[in-house]
């Protein structure tokens, strides 16, 4: 080889490591960026105005609302839009809620230990790494903010599931769409104003005390445990768990709480984005199907009924005396196997 080739042979050997090592950093920043978003709202009190859009079967529902949030656990929204909504507001502190529904003059009060709007579930980022790679984009303005894109591919079907949009300064993520396998768009959120204070005043955040408003308990959650079998234990009734999982779920959470005054057992089950929940009871209380048009499917030996609205599946049956209700962002198949399996 003359010496001109192997100089250039040994330019090219040297430029293909700067550029893998390049994208090494490249992808630690970005998975650190990552991290760093699911724990701004810890420790960043911010203002602003935020539009959430669902996509649907039957069309979009999209809600503007303002947004007040005092860190760490403090956290007003008022609503905007859509018609039906205008007026209403939500007070959060920690994970009780007071939902203030004005047209009907009532307070929802409701518990939950796992409400938050962080980009991964209950902040388990080992779970979202393990499952995820984050991939980083281009700059782009939200808010008037500069923020940095990560795209986070699903290690095990190469998809994009979801790309957030993080404030390059102070990490909150200002902006987030999610996907559904085929690519189409599930839901998308965006600041489209917000600015960083730390001045708003305490009654902004109190709990509301109305006169002539009827206080209603909604549905409250109780703690939830990383020990699923503990809450399998204290369901009071001899519960099931599934047997398979899709690649990358895990186990995360489970708890009992009481559902229109029934024992019912919930376990939640994550790969760091997507979520399965399982719900059961021995009470003979079927998830009510009323208001959707519902369709009856069989799997395996069993029948159920399913609702399917956008990508997300609600899928019901009874058996082995207990009710379940079976919900994620799952195709109807996959959906039918995790079931089938609960009680072979």
């Amino acid at each position: 080889m003359a010496r001109s080739t192997k100089a250039l042979f040994v330019l090219t050997l040297v430029a293909i490591a700067a550029s893998v090592q390049a994208g090494k950093a490249n992808a630690q920043d970005a998975s650190a960026l990552l991290r760093a978003s699911t724990t701004a709202p810890a420790h960043i009190s911010y203002a602003g105005q935020v539009e959430n859009v669902r996509f649907g079967n039957a069309g979009s529902e999209a809600s503007i609302y303002r947004i007040e949030h005092r860190a760490p656990n403090l956290t007003r929204r008022t609503y905007l839009a859509p018609d039906s909504l205008y007026g209403d507001w939500i007070v959060t502190r920690g994970a009780q809620s007071y939902n203030v529904d004005v047209k009907n003059r009532k307070v929802v009060v409701a518990s939950n230990a796992v409400v938050d709007d962080q980009v991964a579930l209950n902040d388990n980022f080992g779970l979202l790494r393990s499952n995820y790679t984050a991939l980083p984009g281009p700059t782009a303005t939200v808010a008037g903010r500069p923020t940095t894109e990560i795209a986070l591919m699903n290690k095990y079907t190469g998809q994009i599931i979801m790309r957030i949009w993080i404030d390059k300064q102070t990490s909150l993520a200002l902006e987030k769409e999610n996907y559904a396998p085929n690519g189409s768009v599930i839901s998308h959120m965006r600041f489209e104003q917000v600015r960083y204070a730390n001045d708003f005043p305490t009654a902004i955040f109190d709990v509301p005390h109305l006169s002539g408003y009827a206080i209603v308990p909604g549905i409250s959650h109780g703690a939830p445990s990383n020990d699923l079998q503990a809450s399998v234990r204290t369901a009071g009734f001899a519960a099931r768990g599934p047997k398979y999982l899709p690649l990358g779920f895990l186990p995360v959470t489970g708890d009992v709480s009481d559902v229109k005054g029934i024992r019912t057992l919930h376990l939640l089950y994550s790969d760091g984005i997507r979520t399965i929940s399982l719900f059961e009871n021995n009470r003979g209380a079927a998830v009510d199907l009323s208001h959707f048009k519902a369709q009856t499917m069989r799997f395996e030996d069993h029948e159920g009924q399913y609702v399917q609205e956008g990508p997300t599946t609600l899928l019901t049956w009874a058996e082995a005396g207990l009710h379940f209700a079976l919900v994620g962002d799952l195709s109807r198949q996959e959906l039918a196997r995790i079931a089938a399996s609960v009680v072979p």
